[in-house]
């Protein structure tokens, strides 16, 4: 029996449009009026976790960070959280800035950057009140709690390159994921959806075969693994596909729905 769904968002709960069908949310409105749980897992920062979580009614914590962060969306505290020790942090913005690269890190609900560059944060554009804060060359004291650094190249044509020279010079420091051509999640050592999905799931005293996880590309991977039921659009990438339980339909055709109604609803309408 499935009692808690985790919901990756860019290319699964979202269509392409950035936005949460109509379908989608019917199917986990009836979930959780059957008692099911509905989180989030996302790579995303906390504040556009909760913007989605309350758009859909979530009644979990909310999986944000790429499990780096479980937090309710009315509470001031996290149930899990895993950080940056300050010293790691600044060493590795002096490194990435001082190559020219773009970076930006998460606090809290907050993202950081030296500057704002608005087309790389295409995929925030539903998000009303996003924000980044331009530090610019004050970005070392802003280094306490970092929960993840997002590394951006506009075409994607350098990024193998640049997580080959993160991987030379911090050796075994870094969680990394590729979750377009350009763009790379960088979190603290060990960290994936998977930790902070049984972290969720410990606290509400769920069992991992219980948990149906629905991701598309390779940050859902871990998670993907761990639970129970393993659900992945008909788009999402070839190494989550072959994770899955069952293959829904495309992210623009209601997989989410698709998926709570096979494995929860027993195909009611």
């Amino acid at each position: 029996m499935i009692r808690l769904i985790a919901l990756d968002l860019d290319g699964t709960l979202l269509n392409r449009d950035k936005t949460v069908s109509r379908g989608n949310r019917a199917a986990l409105a009836a979930a959780m009026a059957r008692g099911v749980y509905v989180t989030l897992a996302t790579g995303r920062m906390l504040n556009s976790a909760l913007y989605f979580g309350r758009l859909i009614g979530a009644n979990a914590p909310l999986i944000s960070c790429n499990g780096g962060l479980v937090q309710g969306m009315d509470e001031a505290a996290p149930i899990f959280s895993r950080t940056y020790v300050p010293p790691l942090a600044q060493d590795f913005l002096r490194f990435a800035i001082g190559r020219g690269w773009y970076v930006q890190w998460h606090i809290g609900r907050e993202i950081y950057s030296t500057d704002y560059r608005p087309e790389y944060f295409d995929a925030y554009r539903t998000v009303p009140g996003f924000t980044v804060h331009a530090v610019g060359e004050a970005y070392l004291a802003y280094t306490e709690k970092v929960l993840q650094f997002v590394l951006r190249d506009f075409t994607g044509a350098h990024m193998a390159s640049m997580l080959t020279e993160v991987e030379t010079a911090f050796p075994g420091k870094f969680a990394v994921t590729l979750n377009a051509p350009q763009v790379a999640d960088i979190m603290p050592c060990g960290v994936t959806k998977a930790v902070g999905l049984a972290a969720l799931a410990a606290h509400l005293g769920i069992t991992s075969e219980e948990v149906m996880a629905c991701g598309d590309g390779d940050n859902d991977l871990a998670m993907l693994r761990w639970a129970g039921t393993a659900v992945v659009p008909q788009d999402g990438q070839d190494a989550a596909k072959s994770l899955a339980t069952y293959i829904a339909p495309p992210c623009d055709e209601d997989a989410v729905a698709d998926a709570v109604e096979k494995f929860v609803l027993c195909g009611e309408k």
